[in-house]
């Protein structure tokens, strides 16, 4: 968020989903507002804090808010100035686990106030959440073991989360405690989610894991130049997939005002594509076996296409400015922010926009249906830019060319 973005933020009135804490709030107050929004369909908290706090200190407020707040709830949190004040801009999705608790005391938003819940509120939440519960992500799988998981990348979140998310994680505890941490492991039992983010093989279990990446040569979805399906747990399928992208899209030259050296790079901003890959992998209905994730890649644009619909609540329209995020897969979503594959919730959409503005390409497009949501990006040329060939293309020709040998080398 720029400078500009953050001043209108702070002249936001007050309401059920936005909070401005002052200096010198205490950690009890801001962890209250923070239970409040996980159980009030979520909100966005700024605070601001002391001039000259360093990294450690900040993280450790991090912490200590967090370690206040019962049941573990998937929020970010990001640092943003204005004029050098610092502030903590805290988003909050609706919670799945209600009722939320901080020192024994369940919170609500009652207007623009954080209010201590009363039994008839309890009692409605408590019922509201049984459904939640049952998730699909949340359900256990029986047959599932520690041996069909990939114990290498559990270790890596619990790294994560601890070197750069400041959470109490420790990658040296057993599979099991970080797993039972994790919300992916209870009653001795794996879940989906766990399933969907370290399985080894979870396409044998799971069919609508996997993802399908065609490249084509026309506009018309018969003409293949490649087509390819990978397996494996969601991060290494989201990397191949990106990488396989990367291959074939093409790449373009930049010609500076000054200077002759031309600077290259894809069509697409490499954040952008990520942006998008995120998004479908963590929102993504995984319920239906016929569902999936599909990428197609054409001459001047690409598609990805995720099952499931939107959130009730959400719209396309609410893509292009500040809205709420309702998680479908919060556990999933969780491991992607510790591994630092997301910053800040319900801001991926803006970002994709802003970036794409940013190098002058046209606005990215979302289309939701009942069966799935598809983002269109756009590789049109922008203005001062050449086409070029892709990696893929370019490797080839520099691997078809004859070796040259100096004779100035050889011994004669």
């Amino acid at each position: 968020m720029n400078d500009m973005g953050l001043r209108s933020l702070l002249k936001r009135i007050e309401s059920i989903h936005f909070e401005h804490k002052y200096m010198g709030a205490s950690i009890d107050d801001i962890a209250a507002t923070v239970c409040a929004f996980l159980n009030t369909n979520g909100g966005m908290l700024v605070v601001e804090i002391k001039p000259g706090m360093d990294e450690k200190q900040i993280g450790n407020l991090k912490l200590a808010i967090s370690e206040k707040i019962k049941p573990q709830a998937f929020w970010s949190v990001a640092v943003e100035y204005v004029s050098n004040k610092p502030f903590l801009l805290i988003e909050v999705p609706a919670g799945k686990d209600r009722p939320y608790v901080v020192n024994g005391k369940i919170f609500l938003r009652h207007g623009s106030a954080t209010v201590p819940a009363d039994t008839s509120a309890i009692h409605s939440l408590v019922e509201n959440t049984y459904a939640d519960a049952q998730r699909w992500e949340r359900r256990l799988v029986p047959n599932l073991t520690l041996d069909d998981l990939d114990a290498d990348a559990i270790r890596a979140v619990a790294k994560d989360a601890r070197e750069q998310r400041n959470l109490r994680l420790d990658e040296n505890e057993s599979l099991e405690s970080l797993l039972t941490a994790l919300s992916l492991r209870r009653e001795e039992q794996l879940s989906n989610g766990a399933d969907v983010l370290f399985g080894k093989h979870p396409s044998m279990r799971l069919p609508q894991t996997r993802v399908r990446v065609a490249v084509y040569v026309s506009d018309k979805d018969s003409d293949f130049r490649d087509n390819q399906i990978y397996e494996g747990h969601a991060f290494h399928c989201m990397e191949a997939v990106f990488d396989r992208i990367c291959q074939h899209m093409p790449v373009r030259a930049t010609f500076p005002k000054h200077g002759l050296q031309r600077k290259e790079r894809i069509a697409l901003p490499e954040y952008v594509i990520k942006e998008g890959l995120v998004n479908a992998f963590v929102h993504r209905d995984y319920a239906a076996f016929e569902g999936g994730i599909s990428v197609g890649l054409y001459p001047n644009r690409l598609v990805i296409w995720n099952s499931g619909s939107l959130p009730e609540g959400i719209q396309v329209g609410d893509f292009k400015k500040e809205h709420s995020s309702i998680l479908r897969n919060p556990d999933i979503a969780h491991v992607f922010y510790l591994r630092r594959y997301m910053d800040r919730v319900g801001k991926g959409t803006q970002n994709i926009i802003n970036e794409c503005r940013a190098v002058r390409l046209p606005a990215p497009k979302w289309e939701s249906k009942p069966t799935g949501v598809t983002l269109t990006l756009f590789t049109g040329t922008p203005l001062g830019e050449i086409k070029q060939l892709n990696l893929r293309q370019r490797k080839l020709l520099k691997d078809m060319q004859p070796s040259v040998v100096s004779h100035k080398s050889l011994d004669i």
